[in-house]
């Protein structure tokens, strides 16, 4: 019955035969539930019986799901040409990608919700009950009101006062083999040279490079980041007066129309 439903939703072509294919579905699934709930003898639990009822619940998720995606799925392709582009109803999926997967010509089967795909319709039916679990999001597109993108975290075009590139060289050594596992490291990355290089955007005289070469490389670093952290703190927390605008600069700043951050225009009452 199971598979007689599967094969009868790929024929549906009209509301009304999937009003009737879903009638149809709803009939057997109650059924399922209804034999997944019988109580049998406490001696006569085995692996068959425990077999059977796993075989009706994946049953009834596949039926659910399938009822679900047949109610407002459809797998749509869009076609360009000479500038028109129209949508293309794709009736078999597994057909049109195929080849572009792999070289096995066995039917695939795709998840509607995520398009992963499987060998088989089982593995498909067990992946969808946890795909819906896991998968619950959706693109959510823009609205006429806020359709158009806009830059607005100017704070982050400035550069950044300092910038550290650090990079450490490893040599791999060899570990002894533990006999009580199978599983093991065989291998340990010892770092043996460390070299770092300060940047700094607005004084190349505060820019610099050190490296170290020694087993206790990693110590140094530590201790020369924590040092450089101190330095640069001091640094930014003095204050330098500005300098006094030129005539050129005065001119340029009185007459400016639009913001040189923003540059969106200047109102009469903004603040420059």
């Amino acid at each position: 019955m199971e598979q007689e439903l599967l094969e009868q939703s790929t024929l549906l072509n009209s509301r009304e035969y999937f009003a009737a294919w879903e009638q149809r579905c709803d009939e057997f699934i109650a059924s399922l539930e209804e034999q997944s709930r019988i109580k049998r003898p406490r001696l006569s639990i085995d692996q068959s019986s425990i077999g059977l009822k796993q075989s009706l619940v994946a049953c009834i998720a596949r039926l659910e799901g399938l009822k679900d995606s047949m109610d407002r799925h459809v797998n749509l392709l869009y076609v360009h040409n000479d500038n028109v582009g129209h949508f293309a109803w794709i009736k078999n999926l597994s057909r049109l990608v195929s080849s572009q997967i792999n070289r096995h010509y066995g039917r695939k089967y795709f998840c509607d919700r995520c398009l992963h795909y499987f060998s088989s319709n089982e593995k498909l039916a067990a992946h969808t009950v946890d795909c819906q679990e896991m998968n619950d999001c959706a693109i959510k597109l823009p609205s006429d009101n806020d359709k158009w993108l806009a830059f607005k975290n100017h704070n982050r075009k400035e550069r950044v006062p300092f910038v550290v590139y650090a990079d450490l060289e490893c040599t791999l050594e060899k570990m002894e083999a533990d006999p009580e596992t199978s599983r093991y490291t065989y291998q340990h990355h010892r770092v043996f040279s460390i070299g770092y290089y300060v940047r700094c955007s607005y004084d190349e005289s505060l820019s610099m490079y050190r490296f170290c070469r020694d087993k206790d490389c990693v110590a140094w670093f530590a201790e020369e980041l924590r040092r450089l952290a101190h330095d640069v703190k001091t640094i930014l927390s003095t204050n330098i007066p500005m300098a006094d605008f030129t005539r050129d600069e005065w001119e340029k700043f009185n007459s400016a129309t639009h913001c040189h951050v923003c540059k969106e225009p200047l109102e009469p009452d903004d603040v420059r």
